[in-house]
């Protein structure tokens, strides 16, 4: 089975490096995956090794890029990546502006979505996209 290529981001570095240790410990797949605290880095890497590069797990609020300029740009250069985002910004007991990133985010047609903090079954969600 071929080693998974994941790269993570989110402007708060811990968030993105728990992403990247809880997929490693949990997904049926061997994953390599970086992790990011600026979508800027990542998308340098992104556009060096894409041909190489399976998923993508994005924050969607960060300061340098927001989510979906980075999900344009990398759809732009390989649009059959797959596009996970997570976002705080998400929670179904938000306000009006939560519900227009919500939206928002929708419109870009990632593969999954996930809300902070994440569904108990969301490295089983993220497994079934890396096997399509």
């Amino acid at each position: 089975m071929k080693t998974k290529k994941i790269l993570t981001v989110d402007d708060y570095p811990l968030a993105a490096y728990t992403v990247k240790k809880t997929i490693q410990a949990f997904s049926k797949f061997e994953c390599d995956i970086q992790d990011f605290e600026d979508p800027r880095t990542l998308l340098e890497v992104f556009q060096k090794d894409f041909e190489n590069i399976d998923m993508v797990v994005t924050d969607f609020e960060m300061p340098e890029l927001r989510g979906n300029e980075l999900i344009q740009k990398i759809r732009e250069i390989k649009p059959e990546t797959k596009i996970v985002v997570i976002s705080a910004w998400l929670d179904s007991t938000a306000g009006e502006d939560q519900h227009l990133v919500e939206k928002e985010v929708k419109t870009l047609k990632p593969d999954l979505i996930f809300s902070k903090p994440f569904p108990d079954n969301w490295i089983e969600q993220l497994d079934e996209v890396l096997e399509r």
